[in-house]
């Protein structure tokens, strides 16, 4: 299945979100989430149903920024265009996710911490050290990105309650978690490919073994 639109309307609607987008005016991406979500959702869940909704989110934050920076030629071909971008976004997510296994969600390892791991020196070790990385990741986003994430995530608000006390439209308030969330999965995942030097790793084998 791609993406498609009423062919009596198509132009029209591809028109005016182009246009939205290119003057900055943010209606522009509230229109293209509303017009084009439905259809991304269903070819999300069928290429990366694990990551359906950020799949979702990434593509349309994608493409609005492709479209301010013009690399979008003709509005009518916003369709076709947004199908590709989604597959191409659903793939680099299953390949991410593979290469990243269990360090893609920070969140869970800091937040849903169990008991028994408290047990384990390794584990709470690792633990530690998510949650040191957690912070400089929430630290580095700007204040609204911040507020989003911590609201969400750590204070398990709920997205109405949020978009009323932000004054967030719902489609602002799922792109923005989105793009938060991107740049600070990024954000984490680089330093938790660095955080292990191996003076820390001995001394998380020498704590198991004690």
């Amino acid at each position: 299945m791609s993406i498609t639109l009423n062919p009596l309307n198509s132009s029209v609607a591809c028109e005016r979100i182009v246009s939205l987008i290119l003057a900055g005016d943010a209606q522009g991406e509230e229109l293209l989430y509303s017009t084009f979500s439905r259809g991304l959702r269903y070819l999300a869940a069928k290429h990366c149903p694990e990551h359906a909704e950020d799949c979702v989110h990434d593509a349309i934050l994608t493409v609005t920024r492709q479209i301010k920076e013009g690399q979008l030629k003709t509005a009518a071909a916003l369709p076709g265009y947004m199908n590709i971008v989604l597959k191409r976004t659903a793939w680099n997510k299953k390949l991410e996710s593979e290469r990243l296994g269990a360090n893609d969600e920070v969140f869970s390892t800091v937040v849903q911490t169990r008991s028994d791991d408290k047990a384990d020196p390794q584990r709470l070790l690792e633990i530690q050290e998510r949650a040191k990385i957690l912070r400089e990741g929430l630290n580095s986003l700007k204040p609204q990105e911040r507020e989003i994430l911590t609201r969400f995530y750590l204070s398990g608000e709920r997205p109405e309650y949020i978009c009323q006390q932000m004054n967030l439209t719902e489609t602002q308030f799922r792109l923005n978690k989105s793009r938060s969330k991107q740049k600070l999965e990024t954000y984490t995942a680089k330093r938790l490919r660095s955080s292990l030097r191996p003076s820390q790793a001995a001394a998380m084998r020498a704590a198991a073994c004690s």
